[in-house]
């Protein structure tokens, strides 16, 4: 999406941003990463600075991680026909 900053990923490591990271991101942007891994192996999020804007039910910012295959899903977002188990 627009709202997609510095990115840079490697087959074993990476770093992603939103727009303007360590600033402000610009209000109504939209950032999606697809991150796939071979199967048998799996992959570790570490995140290091999180900071959203705080709202009534997450309106304004949210974080989701999704695991379509496995129909799991984490955090406050659309989820574009997830379907939950």
């Amino acid at each position: 999406g627009d709202g997609c900053g510095h990115t840079l990923l490697t087959p074993h490591s990476g770093t992603l941003s939103s727009k303007n990271y360590p600033g402000t991101y610009p209000n109504h942007t939209t950032c999606r990463w697809r991150l796939r891994t071979p199967p048998g192996t799996f992959l570790l999020l570490t995140f290091g600075d999180v900071d959203l804007e705080p709202s009534e039910r997450c309106a304004r910012s949210s974080l989701l991680l999704t695991d379509p295959q496995a129909g799991i899903s984490y955090g406050k977002g659309e989820t574009e026909g997830l379907q939950m188990g």
